[in-house]
């Protein structure tokens, strides 16, 4: 098994995050749903299995992020990819919850397991095969287009220096970026 470099930021890549979300998918609506929106919103797994009802409401979802991180609101996403359309998914499965009551109703260990193998049928390389890949894919995804001001904000950092954590690169993935 490959081991992950302290503090090193390994993503998801998009294929592979479509991959994962399918399997996922095909096994459960709940985790599915997780799984995507750890990934949309960059959140921890504790964040994601502490989520109750109530913090989905008006099209948005307030997450209440751990670690000393800020709080945030942001928008339910659309998508015309099904496997990528958080809006429809989560009214679908909120349709039966009372908003008192969990919101998934599984515990940071149990779906630490969950993410393992649909991670291993997906096919994602084991050094991958973590649930907090979700955040540094959200981050890394979006840093570039958005800029490291709006990623740090939407991931809940105070401090920038959290987020240009998500800068570094390897020699080989910057000799590959540059174009002459």
């Amino acid at each position: 098994m490959a081991k992950r470099k302290r503090g090193s930021k390994v993503a998801l890549e998009k294929g592979e995050l479509l991959k994962l979300l399918k399997v996922a998918r095909e096994h459960s609506e709940r985790d599915w749903l997780m799984i995507l929106i750890g990934y949309l919103h960059g959140l921890r797994v504790s964040e994601i299995c502490s989520m109750a009802v109530d913090d989905i409401r008006d099209g948005h979802i307030t997450v209440a992020r751990l670690k000393g991180s800020l709080t945030t609101c942001q928008p339910l996403r659309t998508h015309s990819n099904p496997l990528l359309n958080e809006k429809a998914g989560l009214a679908a499965w909120m349709a039966d919850r009372k908003k008192s009551e969990p919101l998934f109703g599984i515990g940071r260990f149990m779906f630490r397991l969950l993410f393992i193998d649909y991670c291993r049928e997906a096919g994602i390389p084991s050094h991958k095969q973590f649930p907090h890949v979700l955040k540094h894919s959200c981050a890394i995804h979006n840093i570039r287009d958005a800029g490291i001001e709006n990623v740090r904000q939407y991931l809940g950092h105070k401090s920038i220096a959290s987020t240009g954590s998500y800068l570094k690169v390897s020699d080989a993935e910057a000799a590959a970026a540059m174009k002459f």
